[in-house]
């Protein structure tokens, strides 16, 4: 009995094909194979969101197994429509590697501290949406490149230089036992990102009319292999998707049932918004795919109605405010300026060691909090429980009692221009001595309104703020934006600088008066100003214009 598997002709599917090969030799079957040139082969100076229909890799084997011209074709999973042509079906799943996606980097773009392992603004290379749709989700800094070829073509290009690094199936490198000496080589967890659906998995193809193919075929199944297959495939399937679809799936067996995870990009335009992700368990394979397709289906409508908020924090710090209304509106988490410890040593030792001889803290900010903590603490030091200390704001005080400090004063005005009017009426008259932690390019009205009042202030300056590099910010289009929150004069100043423009039909809400002047001085005023320093309340300003 001869066999005929057709196959492409790149050096990963022959290695594929000569491998299905031997196991049907080793049944005593004489086997041949026909190298067939699919369209994916012939078209591959496009990635494959540019290229009409699917079945790229497969249609022509398809064909070809339909006229008879081979007994079955050898495919990796991933390259397989989820649709087969009437005629046809998998005869088996087998040999499933790794699924994890591998990255390899070359070693001068390597940065261990950063997500993906890269510099900023490194150039990474990949044609695959879903892959495109992670990085620019978790690393929207670096700059993707398209990247076609087979494997070790896509390896050999990184070696070139025209890339920094390149994203590829870990399967297709260890089956072919690529050399990847010079380069960091680095497997990505499956769990943080995530593969294509069914990856790593080898599928047969057959005619559904050929007894004596399926049946010796069949022997090849593995088990495993066909469950994985069905339920990541099957999410995709209900998705009537392809490679063009930015789906990435990976499972587990665990306790009788399913772990399934899933990604799922989004597009604005031509910028990859907020993806909807899934996670769950079940013990029913078609439930548990109906389960995750309902809500990945659900977040994607929903995010083409959802509103985009810009706030000039990072996500841990803002992120909060938006947990009850992730169903409506995408933050956009734009945290414009970095603090970094910046104090004279000598002057913080003498600080420090005279502690004693100040009646007054003044905390302008939680920056001042945090850094003066570290400073206390740096040099073995306790707070005088005999200091009284004034905090500028509730979110600034919850900080210092977490602390175990005692707050004695908030203003009702919940800025400097509050403090400075309120406080004198705790301080009375009389010397009163005040330190005065800030950083270095907060305005001196304070210090020099208290002064005014006949107060010894001492000024200490322990940070400083610098713009964070636009290439570690998301990638924004001001006209996209519905809401925009300003949390500091600052974040305005920098805002101008890196050349944004405020649409007017946008809605604009600053923290405190300062950061209101700010705008003011650089765009207009702003729609709204919250009574304290809450971004909550402004998030719910936010959902009452909704």
């Amino acid at each position: 009995m001869l066999f005929t598997i057709g196959s492409r002709g790149s050096e990963l599917a022959l290695y594929q094909a000569n491998l299905i090969k031997s196991y049907l030799s080793n049944m005593g079957i004489d086997v041949d194979i026909k190298i067939i040139k699919t369209v994916g082969d012939k078209i591959d100076n496009l990635s494959f969101d540019k290229i009409e229909g699917k079945g790229f890799f497969t249609k022509e084997l398809e064909e070809a197994l339909l006229s008879r011209e081979i007994d079955l074709a050898v495919h990796s999973l991933k390259d397989l429509s989820t649709t087969m042509p009437e005629g046809l079906k998998v005869g088996a799943y087998c040999n499933p590697e790794d699924p994890s996606e591998l990255l390899l980097i070359n070693p001068v773009k390597y940065e261990p501290s950063q997500r993906l392992f890269l510099k900023v603004g490194a150039v990474i290379g990949t044609s695959s949406v879903r892959r495109q749709a992670q990085i620019a989700h978790y690393r929207p800094d670096l700059k993707i490149e398209p990247l076609r070829g087979n494997v070790p073509t896509r390896v050999r290009k990184l070696r070139e230089g025209k890339y920094d690094s390149i994203l590829i199936a870990r399967a297709g490198v260890d089956r072919l036992k690529l050399d990847t000496e010079g380069l960091v080589r680095i497997v990505l967890d499956r769990q943080d990102f995530i593969p294509a659906p069914g990856q790593g998995i080898l599928t047969i193809e057959i005619r559904d009319n050929d007894p004596n193919v399926e049946e010796i075929v069949s022997r090849l199944n593995e088990a495993e292999a066909e469950t994985t297959a069905i339920l990541e495939r099957g999410l995709l399937a209900r998705f009537q998707g392809g490679c063009q679809l930015p789906l990435a799936v990976t499972s587990q067996r665990r306790n009788g049932g399913s772990y399934l995870k899933a990604f799922l990009g989004i597009k604005d335009g031509e910028r990859w918004s907020e993806p909807a992700m899934f996670s769950g368990f079940g013990e029913n394979i078609e439930e548990l795919i109906e389960k995750a397709y309902r809500e990945l289906n659900r977040i994607s409508i929903e995010s083409k109605h959802k509103k985009k908020v810009l706030i000039t924090r990072s996500e841990e710090e803002g992120g909060v405010f938006f947990m009850a209304y992730r169903s409506v509106l995408t933050p956009v988490f734009y945290p414009i300026f970095e603090i970094a410890a910046s104090y004279d040593k000598d002057k913080a030792r003498e600080i420090v060691e005279g502690l004693s001889n100040f009646d007054w803290l003044i905390f302008t900010s939680k920056n001042s909090v945090r850094i003066f903590k570290d400073i206390l603490e740096g040099s073995g030091t306790k707070l005088d429980s005999r200091l009284k200390i004034a905090s500028v704001g509730q979110k600034t005080s919850d900080l210092i009692k977490s602390l175990g400090w005692r707050v004695e004063f908030i203003p009702q005005q919940e800025d400097s221009a509050g403090m400075l009017k309120e406080l004198p009426r705790i301080l009375g008259s009389g010397e009163v001595s005040i330190l005065l932690p800030q950083g270095e390019e907060a305005p001196a009205h304070l210090e020099k309104g208290l002064q005014v009042e006949g107060y010894k202030v001492t000024r200490f300056n322990i940070y400083r703020t610098a713009p964070t590099s636009e290439a570690m910010l998301p990638r924004i289009e001001p006209d996209e934006i519905d809401f925009f929150i300003f949390t500091s004069p600052l974040s305005v100043e920098y805002f101008e600088k890196l050349g944004h423009v405020l649409p007017s039909r946008s809605w604009v809400a600053t923290i405190g008066n300062p950061t209101a002047e700010s705008l003011t001085a650089h765009y207009r005023q702003p729609d709204f100003i919250p009574p304290k320093a809450d971004i909550g309340a402004i998030v719910q300003k936010i959902m009452e214009q909704i």
